[in-house]
């Protein structure tokens, strides 16, 4: 039997260009390009977005702050030095955000490079993924890409009064009342 999963993607996105950009969660896909149309029709629905990034997991390296405090080898190609955004997890309850970019030759080598250059941040956990490996939605483009989702009743809580619905069941009352 064959693995007939697509590959996940994981999903950043920016509500505003003020704002930091976040990890919001993942997508399966066939390819990068649906993978950033599946973060939209997930992720970008109800909350503001002016940004997407998309990058597959696979190419995300990941160390804990426990990892790197054990000393662990942390898995790593070395090549060409290259652009690598560092996203970090500050709190347990929080997203991962994007700290900012180091350049390196490794995945590994960009947080050995972050812990340095951002020690401040107490950083539970550290995301290096490879400028070249994300696709972005461009930010000229939010108007088009996101602004339908904003006209859509789904996204006012009011359209559900399952609530209200519920009360006038209890009570036995018709729900045309």
């Amino acid at each position: 039997m064959s693995d007939t999963q697509w590959p996940r993607y994981e999903v950043f996105q920016q509500e505003a260009p003020d704002k930091p950009v976040l990890h919001n969660g993942s997508v399966h896909a066939p390819d990068i390009e649906m993978a950033l149309l599946n973060a939209r029709d997930v992720f970008a629905r109800r909350p503001e977005a002016s940004q997407l990034w998309v990058a597959a997991a696979e190419r995300i390296t990941s160390r804990t702050r426990e990892e790197l405090a054990a000393g662990e080898p942390a898995p790593s190609t070395a090549g060409e030095p290259q652009t690598y955004c560092l996203f970090g997890k500050l709190a347990q309850q929080a997203q991962a955000s994007l700290l900012g970019e180091v350049q390196a030759a490794s995945g590994a080598a960009a947080i050995a490079t972050a812990q340095t250059d951002f020690e401040a941040q107490k950083v539970l956990r550290w995301w290096a993924v490879p400028l070249a490996a994300l696709l972005k939605s461009d930010p000229a483009e939010a108007d088009p890409m996101f602004a339908p989702a904003r006209e859509k009743t789904y996204k006012d809580q009011a359209e559900y009064p399952v609530v209200t619905m519920m009360r006038k069941l209890r009570a036995g009352k018709r729900l045309d009342e």
